[in-house]
């Protein structure tokens, strides 16, 4: 079983030469919406037929292509009848409203289920847009609960209504799914599944989503109703992990653990996951061993508690591919704690859902009882105090120490400051000194010879000495 959008742009290949011939443009449905008669490659002109591949002639649907015997299956669609009519009506079966022989509109067909070997149309993939989508999920609708289809609609029977509305998946689906486990686990605690087959358990519940072997084929479809013979096919292509997960069996074994696993967990286990987070930096590691500093700290705790509460986008798995939280699952503290213990706490936080979605009131409240217990049991873990508070004193303390490291630095900055000052002024003043003293030396020395040239007696007997001229000795 495959999707008909699934192969869509997918190229077609020549079995006998190995050529690509063609890419698929869409898929053609026979004119009673039962089967799947070509595959169109080309749409054609003015002046030019569309080209087709009867199904007929269709080696195998993979992964990545579609194989043909040779360039002879391709054939003009004015020379295949029944092909050639439903393109000339331009008339398409993906889109359409689907609608009660009453007059309610139950959303449109967004794609459809068929099988490969035979072209025969299984199912329809019934959508309600993007925000509807978000909030109650596609649902399966079975082909024969088509009762007849028109141009723009399609009828379906009446009690085909009940089946599409109890297909609740989305974030609908997730809030009741977890009312559901949480009260499961409530009911069943101390007790122990005794199943002989674990995989019993899945038989008639929904697929949450498509379930597919190594090739691409759709073992079972998005919100369809697991049957024994699925169970077995799945078994036999290797994929129940893939069946138990879009099932969400994980999460009701793990209910049947008792209410202490469930309930009583999510306090006592919590601490140990905060205390990690909030260790001193130097023995701060990520799951990976690699050192995390106060900042990704910060940013981690932040995180954590923007997505507890929220659901998750994807399933979450473990090393071992058990399941931690499904698809829809709302994040606790409880699955935080695994999630971090296995390693996936990237992951998990990486897939949180963040969107705004309306819901009733009733449908966001867990049971009070076992909200009530919940709360009791984390209040006696953390001595009375919510885990908010206590990561909150924790960075609080942590940037009162902080602070005070930089307080102290600033004073011993300032007193070394103060220190290199005053040492620069006692060299100052030495200096001022030795100049003082060089100054005071000079002078006397100067003082000195002044003194001793005044008292030179050939000095004195030069300028007492009479001046005699030639003149009068003659």
């Amino acid at each position: 079983m495959r999707k008909g959008k699934s192969i869509i742009g997918k190229n077609v290949l020549s079995l006998a030469d190995g050529t690509r011939l063609h890419t698929v443009k869409d898929v053609i449905i026979g004119a009673d919406n039962t089967e799947i008669v070509a595959l169109l490659v080309d749409e054609g002109g003015l002046l030019s037929s569309s080209l087709v591949v009867p199904i007929e002639e269709v080696q195998s649907f993979g992964n990545d292509a579609v194989v043909i015997s040779d360039g002879s299956a391709v054939v003009p669609a004015n020379k295949y009848p029944r092909v050639n009519s439903i393109i000339d009506r331009r008339e398409r079966l993906i889109g359409k409203k689907v609608f009660t022989e009453g007059g309610d509109e139950q959303g449109s067909i967004g794609d459809m289920y068929f099988d490969e070997a035979t072209g025969r149309i299984l199912g329809f993939e019934v959508t309600g847009g993007v925000i509807n989508n978000m909030t109650k999920g596609n649902s399966y609708l079975a082909v024969e609960e088509i009762v007849r289809t028109g141009p723009d609609v399609v009828y379906i029977r009446p009690e085909a209504v009940a089946s599409l509305d109890s297909q609740v998946g989305g974030i609908q689906g997730a809030f009741q799914g977890a009312q559901q486990k949480v009260g499961a686990a409530k009911d069943s605690a101390g007790q122990q599944v005794t199943s002989a087959k674990p995989e019993d358990n899945l038989i008639g519940r929904r697929a949450g989503s498509d379930v597919e072997d190594d090739e691409g084929n759709i073992l079972v479809a998005a919100n369809q109703r697991i049957r024994a013979e699925h169970v077995e096919t799945v078994k036999q292509r290797g994929k129940l992990q893939a069946l138990t997960a879009a099932a969400s069996a994980g999460s009701l074994q793990d209910a049947g653990a008792g209410a202490s696993s469930a309930v009583g967990a999510a306090g006592d286990a919590a601490g140990s996951l905060w205390d990690q987070f909030t260790r001193k930096i130097q023995d701060m590691t990520d799951a990976t061993g690699k050192r995390v500093d106060e900042q990704q700290t910060k940013k981690r705790l932040s995180d954590i508690e923007d997505a507890v509460g929220r659901p998750v986008t994807k399933v979450i798995l473990d090393r071992e591919d058990n399941v931690i939280l499904n698809l829809g699952d709302i994040i606790t503290h409880t699955g935080v704690q695994r999630a971090y213990d296995s390693g996936a706490l990237d992951t998990l936080l990486g897939s949180v859902y963040k969107g705004q979605v309306d819901f009733v009131k009733e449908e966001m409240r867990a049971p009070e009882q076992v909200a009530s217990t919940t709360a009791a049991t984390i209040e006696q873990s953390t001595g009375g105090a919510t885990v908010v508070d206590e990561l909150e004193q924790k960075v609080q303390t942590a940037e009162q120490q902080r602070e005070a490291q930089k307080e102290q630095a600033k004073v011993e900055a300032e007193e070394k400051r103060q220190q290199r000052e005053q040492e620069r002024e006692q060299r100052a003043g030495e200096r001022d000194t030795e100049a003082q003293q060089r100054q005071t030396e000079f002078e006397e020395a100067r003082a000195s010879k002044d003194t001793a040239g005044s008292t030179d007696p050939d000095a004195t007997v030069t300028m007492a000495r009479p001046t005699s001229r030639p003149s009068e000795q003659g």
